[in-house]
């Protein structure tokens, strides 16, 4: 019988088609000893796609494509029908013999797509949280009540707090990174060797163990604005145990919207979120980082309405001990400069940058390198600020289709109560730190006394507290 089947769903495109064949034959050199890899490939969206299946008994130096399973036609990857029909056919071993353990890596873009094309498109350009849900609900895995056993993400920023709550119950544990994956991928090969040597049949065991292998495979690799090379960073979480993180994070998430009636508590969040440590152009942030950066200030400048202000510090608490030392990160590693990464990342969008010119340099490194595919639209200026606009449009429609993200509260804060805050805080910049027209739907979006109190000229007292000189927005660079 197969110990494990390695379920493959490589999305690629031409500028990443080379690092999966490489991936690819990582995993034909590692394959074998009752470990067996399936997998489908499409290097650009416009290819037939391609299947294979290693095992161990073909010829590792021999080229790729002789080891080619009939190829399948174009198909749209991003289509959840396309990944159900794929694990429901890597799942069916020839021999009707079924596995002990299936895991399924997902490899490709994730949510820090930016400038890949124009963001006014409806197209999506990635398979969203509610559609990975939906294609594995539809295996003949999950729907014979069998959920995966693991389900890796070899895409950028994918260790989500909404990603992970939305897959409970069709996988058990997850393994994703909160920044940036490297162009050369998961370390394939070593990954499957400690596989071989480990207990197989102790998952939790093996999942464990997958960040630290992950960090010593680039500990080596230089990381400066020069290389494009982020600190590394991976997570183990285990789905089962994820309403630990959701229970405390509902009466953060109540607490925080709250608070932002109170001056001195909207000043203390603001200056939590700005110094914490963020990703994707500070679309996602750290989430027991936030907590602690909040706590810290709640302390350091005791604040007037000491009932909320004791509500919010224990609310911190919470979830920091939740995800610190509570059973969901059962696995967190992170490169030098990285130890404020604690595993699992929250929407919450705010970009410290101080201009336009930042955002570009955080995005495509200190001298602009990178690759820009976005073309021209409605007179082409502002290329950045349109595709960050239309990102944020996009995450934030698809995460309201996410049920804990609704049940937490934590959708209800982002567009209700910090939209609030921003517009309040930065109205001249709101395109900088947020999405000025996201913001506008969001608060029009409220019931209709608080829209009346939001727009009106003489709000309701302490609904809109004054800026302090340390909220003063920053003219923008020319």
């Amino acid at each position: 019988m197969t110990d494990w089947t390695i379920m493959v769903y490589i999305s690629a495109d031409d500028v990443l088609a080379n690092f999966a064949i490489e991936s690819l034959n990582q995993l034909r050199r590692a394959a074998g000893d009752n470990i067996v890899v399936m997998a489908q490939f499409d290097p650009d969206g416009k290819q037939s796609a391609r299947r294979f299946r290693f095992d161990g008994q073909d010829d590792s130096n021999a080229p790729l494509n002789t080891t080619e399973l009939q190829p399948i036609s174009p198909v749209e990857m991003i289509d959840p029908g396309t990944l159900t029909h794929f694990v429901d056919w890597a799942s069916t071993p020839p021999d009707g013999r079924e596995a002990k353990h299936y895991c399924l890596i997902l490899w490709g873009h994730g949510t820090e797509l930016l400038l890949d094309q124009d963001p006014s498109t409806s197209t999506p350009r990635y398979l969203t949280p509610a559609n990975l849900k939906k294609a594995l609900q539809d295996t003949r895995l999950v729907k014979g009540g069998n959920p995966l056993d693991v389900i890796g993400f070899d895409a950028c920023s994918m260790s989500m707090v909404e990603l992970a709550s939305e897959l409970r119950g069709c996988v058990r544990f997850m393994v994703a990174s909160q920044e940036e994956v490297p162009d050369q991928s998961f370390p394939y090969e070593q990954l499957l060797t400690n596989l071989k040597n480990h207990d197989r049949d102790d998952v939790e065991g093996v999942c464990r163990t997958i960040p630290q292998i992950y960090k010593r495979a680039f500990q080596d690799y230089v990381v400066t604005p020069g290389t494009g090379m982020k600190e590394v960073t991976l997570s183990s979480l285990s789905l089962e145990r994820i309403d630990t993180i959701t229970n405390p994070l509902q009466r953060l998430a109540q607490t925080l919207q709250t608070s932002i009636s109170n001056q001195d508590l909207v000043n203390a969040i603001i200056l939590a979120r700005r110094y914490s440590r963020d990703f994707v152009l500070g679309l996602f942030v750290d989430l027991s980082d936030f907590c602690d950066k909040l706590a810290a200030g709640l302390l350091d400048k005791p604040l007037a309405d000491k009932n909320t202000n004791d509500a919010l510090a224990y609310a911190c608490k919470e979830v920091r001990d939740a995800i610190g030392v509570g059973p969901c990160v059962i696995g967190n590693q992170t490169g030098v400069k990285a130890a404020n990464c604690h595993g699992v990342s929250i929407y919450f969008p705010f970009s410290n940058a101080p201009n336009e010119e930042g955002q570009s340099q955080a995005l495509l490194g200190a001298n602009q390198t990178g690759i820009v595919n976005v073309p021209l639209v409605k007179g082409g200026t502002n290329i950045l600020r349109k595709a960050r606009s239309g990102r944020i449009e996009e995450l934030e429609s698809d995460f309201r289709r996410l049920r804990v993200f609704q049940e937490t509260g934590w959708g209800k804060f982002i567009a209700h109560g910090w939209s609030s805050v921003l517009a309040h805080r930065f109205p001249k910049s709101l395109d900088l730190h947020y999405s000025a027209q996201q913001c506008a739907r969001n608060l029009l979006s409220r019931p209709e006394q608080q829209k009346l109190q939001i727009l009106s000229k003489a709000p309701e007292k302490g609904m809109l507290p004054s800026r302090g000189p340390e909220y003063q927005e920053q003219p923008q660079a020319s």
